[in-house]
């Protein structure tokens, strides 16, 4: 795909532009109302880091904006996602917090709401009794089956394998890149 110009109709519908040129019409993710014009590609033709981001970042908008379901909102249906694939060992709110990128505080008040949601239990560690773990409960379970992130894993299922192998190993790269970025800060 071409970046050089991706514009957003409000009919949902999206059309890349290779150098004013009508290419293919893109699917969006429904009435988005907004419209995104980026910049020409550099002059090797690569398209715009500038524009890259920016597309990544209206991708990231319509993922967050799909976890507001089941009473839940994004970052706690990322917990959720968290403790129920976590060994023991993290299932702990700093381990959480490290993760999410956030304070203690803030990660403790978002167990406290899955705890009162009882979609977490705490399970108090025999061998350390200063450590308590989050366990997700049969609730929580069933409730990641309707998990919102898998509308979104199923648009990347969509794609051939080759193209999946390479944004993996893109998107890996980019979030190792950031990481590094704000470990530097």
């Amino acid at each position: 795909m071409d970046f050089a110009k991706v514009r957003g109709v409000a009919a949902g519908r999206m059309s890349v532009r290779n150098n004013g040129t009508l290419d293919r019409p893109l699917i969006g993710a429904g009435a988005i109302g907004a419209t995104m014009d980026f910049v020409e590609p550099d002059r090797a033709g690569a398209a715009s880091p500038q524009a890259i981001a920016d597309v990544m970042l209206q991708i990231s908008h319509i993922a967050d904006s799909l976890g507001y379901t089941h009473g839940l909102k994004p970052s706690q249906w990322t917990a959720l996602r968290y403790f129920a694939g976590a060994n023991n060992s993290q299932r702990t709110v700093s381990a959480f917090a490290d993760f999410h990128a956030t304070t203690r505080g803030a990660a403790s008040q978002m167990v406290e709401v899955l705890v009162g949601k009882e979609l977490l239990v705490r399970v108090p560690v025999p061998e350390d009794r200063r450590v308590t773990q989050l366990h997700p409960t049969p609730k929580a379970l069933e409730l990641l089956r309707h998990d919102p992130l898998n509308d979104f894993a199923g648009v990347i299922a969509a794609l051939p394998g080759e193209d999946q192998y390479k944004l993996a190993e893109t998107l890996t790269s980019l979030l190792r890149g950031l990481l590094e970025k704000r470990q530097s800060v």
